[in-house]
């Protein structure tokens, strides 16, 4: 079975004292992937986010923005690309309410929250998604021995000024800001529950004492492919020669 393309968004904002805190959702009981865990936002790319319809409605993915995002050894064909980027937008804001977007005269809109499709959404107020705030900060993929694959493109942002995180309470619920140190202790003491794959992106932010920080180590460093092995998502490992080098 091929693995399923999909995006997930690593929210992050400024903390007091110097630090950062990144947005996480703790996943339905029912889910069938990680059920009960906290993630962040994200899912697989749909037919919508490959449709032109939807390309033609997003700023940020011509040609020469994705080939630094995806700045790869083995980089996904570029017409995924788009989608990949796409996923993450309609993902975030479909899970935290987060809308990056603009109008017309490529202001950044204000909105008022409400359940609508991402895209009609834009369409019927004249809005452009906007990509430029994401970066591309890691590529992993499921273990060949677990069932379903997912072939995952892990993005960071910075929350919009104005906009509020807000768990959607359907796919996911308890939307929490939490400093990624504060996450891996309560994980740690089980008192957080995470997979293999969120406990180390937690653990690589640790060291960040800025969003600004972040970023600009995001939009530079490599992006090696993270092949976890293991049997389940609790159970994954990765070997240690791309131990700390991912």
């Amino acid at each position: 079975m091929d693995a399923r393309p999909a995006s997930t968004v690593i929210l992050v904002r400024d903390a007091v004292p110097e630090g950062i805190e990144v947005f996480m959702l703790r996943r339905s009981a029912q889910s069938a992937f990680a059920p009960g865990a906290y993630v962040f936002p994200g899912g697989t790319v749909d037919a919508e986010d490959r449709s032109k319809r939807a390309h033609y409605q997003t700023r940020g993915i011509e040609k020469e923005r994705l080939r630094r995002l995806f700045r790869m050894k083995e980089p996904p064909e570029e017409s995924l690309q788009a989608s990949l980027v796409v996923t993450a937008l309609r993902e975030l804001f479909e899970e935290s309410g987060i809308l990056f977007a603009s109008d017309g005269a490529a202001r950044v809109v204000d909105w008022e929250k409400e359940h609508r499709a991402f895209l009609t959404l834009l369409e019927e107020r004249g809005w452009t998604a906007d990509a430029t705030p994401l970066e591309l900060f890691s590529h992993w993929m499921t273990p060949q021995s677990v069932i379903p694959k997912y072939d995952v493109y892990f993005f960071v942002a910075e929350l919009p000024r104005g906009q509020t995180a807000v768990a959607d309470a359907f796919e996911t619920h308890d939307g929490v800001w939490i400093a990624p140190a504060d996450a891996v202790a309560r994980s740690a003491a089980s008192q957080f529950s995470v997979i293999y794959p969120t406990r180390k992106h937690l653990e690589r932010l640790c060291g960040f004492r800025s969003v600004h920080e972040l970023l600009e180590f995001a939009r530079t460093k490599r992006i090696l492919t993270v092949r976890a092995d293991g049997d389940d998502a609790s159970g994954f490992s990765v070997s240690g020669e791309i131990e700390n080098a991912w």
